[in-house]
């Protein structure tokens, strides 16, 4: 999976998709990913902070913020690789 390299931080657009995709295919990334970095997730399913607020806590990413910008949800967190 390629995604959009930004600012020193990979951009993941779910945008216009729904539960459990986004984090789905935030999963499919970290298995891609070889070390830390922080990850901007695009989203418009109103799920998607809580789902990820869940996901970083099992996997034990640091989740960074949650704002909201043009009607989409913007979520960051930093994937830290396991050592």
């Amino acid at each position: 999976m390629k995604d959009l390299v930004e600012n020193y931080e990979i951009v993941l657009d779910t945008s216009g998709t729904e539960c459990p995709i986004p984090v789905l295919k935030a999963r499919k990334l970290a298995s891609e990913l070889t070390e830390d970095v922080v990850i901007k997730v695009i989203a418009t399913d109103p799920l998607a902070e809580a789902d990820f607020e869940h996901y970083c806590e099992q996997s034990k990413f640091e989740y960074l913020s949650c704002t909201k910008e043009d009607g989409k949800i913007v979520i960051k967190y930093k994937f830290k690789k396991e050592t």
